[in-house]
């Protein structure tokens, strides 16, 4: 059985509930802290936060220049308009929005979303796979290499998913195109596979969006709040373009969601202050951190990303509860070492791979599951907030490889 929201959520158990939140309660703030931003008090926000130099040291090798070559918006430049709100996002509440989505035929729309993969490396692999006859036919595995790697699932990937396969295939004396068209399918499944689950069983859940600008961030915020349960705030932590916080403002005034926002330029720390505090004074269920994604080769920035964990991490011990990176899968195996960066220095929990349907290259989740060590948990498949789904590996492998 696929995926449902249902199941994606992880709440609170029995025995948690029994206990209560497990963090205390939010002293006041005294007027020995320090004031930041516009008048809010906070503790001091830089402590124990690295020199810049020292986060840059600590890395085990600068990432390639052209990894974060992504169509970014510059500075003054207004976000495209937000797409016209469908029926399903109209709906009065999440469980709802969940079940027209599901019940609109979600897998469908995943096939169609990766339909562009299909005709590209899965015609490659019909036409290879119409030709097999011998499983010790090396010149068969090494063509099937080539389409793989063409298709963005990279060199280490291509080579570990095609060794299995032959080596299964050996085992198991497979002959035939339809028995390796699902063989192909399990080894994907395999790979792909992972703790797919979003723990919003804390009070409040902090969840902090990362990623290079242009992967679709701030809207995948949007729509993923019509999905979660209770209450919801966004913070707008992404202060280094206006246009981060005018759009996170839409997306609130569209869902009813509050916002924490400040001018541009604002400290990105002092607004996840105020956002935690004032989530914890509303009773907020679910917050939402946007973060700065453009040139993230800037040690500043990253150093930035880090003190914004640390103050959320001071006033609420355990939060951020969820870090989810979204990638753009058109980028291909520059979103693969995006990926690499940001969990080395934010501690990714999650992947949400996006513009599925852009690209004819589905193959780079194969890579991320494979050499990030980081779960995709959720895919997007085009601009609207049914087109954003919890990631089932089967179902996934199975739309990709369907027409083999």
């Amino acid at each position: 059985m696929a995926r449902s929201w249902r199941s994606f959520f992880r709440r609170n158990t029995d025995e948690e509930q029994e206990k209560g939140p497990a963090v205390a309660s939010e002293p006041e703030p005294s007027t020995d802290e320090v004031e930041v931003g516009n008048g809010h008090h906070s503790a001091d926000l830089a402590e124990g936060v690295p020199k810049a130099e020292e986060v840059q040291a600590e890395r085990k090798e600068p990432a390639a220049a052209d990894a974060w070559a992504v169509d970014e918006i510059e500075p003054g430049e207004a976000e495209e308009p937000l797409p016209e709100p469908s029926v399903v996002e109209e709906a009065q509440d999440a469980e709802t929005v969940a079940e027209l989505q599901e019940s609109g035929g979600w897998f469908g729309r995943l096939r169609q979303g990766l339909s562009r993969s299909r005709a590209s490396f899965v015609g490659q692999l019909n036409a290879a796979v119409a030709e097999f006859r011998d499983v010790e036919d090396e010149e068969f595995w090494e063509r099937v290499e080539e389409i793989l790697i063409s298709s963005d699932v990279g060199v280490p990937t291509t080579a570990k998913l095609v060794g299995e396969l032959e080596q299964e295939a050996l085992e198991r004396n497979i002959t035939s195109g339809s028995e390796l068209r699902e063989l192909m399918i399990e080894h994907a499944t395999s790979m792909l596979d992972g703790p797919v689950e979003l723990d919003v069983s804390h009070e409040p859940t902090v969840i902090l969006m990362v990623g290079v600008n242009g992967t679709g961030k701030t809207t995948t915020i949007g729509k993923l709040s019509r999905f979660l349960p209770g209450t919801k705030m966004f913070a707008a932590g992404d202060t280094f373009r206006a246009a981060a916080i005018e759009q996170l403002q839409q997306w609130g005034e569209r869902t009813g969601t509050p916002v924490v926002a400040r001018e541009r330029g604002a400290d990105a720390a002092a607004v996840a202050h105020e956002a935690v505090h004032s989530a914890r004074r509303e009773g907020t269920d679910v917050l939402l951190i946007d973060t700065a994604g453009r040139l993230h080769t800037k040690v500043n920035l990253m150093a930035e990303l880090d003190k914004v964990q640390r103050v959320v991490q001071q006033q609420l011990p355990g939060a951020p509860h969820e870090v989810l990176m979204t990638v753009d899968a058109t980028t291909g195996q520059n979103g693969l070492r995006q990926a690499q960066m940001f969990k080395e220095v934010a501690g990714l929990t999650g992947i949400i791979l996006t513009k599925l349907d852009g690209t004819a290259k589905g193959g780079i989740a194969l890579a991320i599951a494979n050499e990030v060590g980081v779960p995709i948990k959720l895919i997007s498949v085009g601009e609207k907030v049914e087109d954003l789904h919890p990631f089932d590996a089967r179902e996934f492998a199975e739309a990709l490889f369907g027409d083999l």
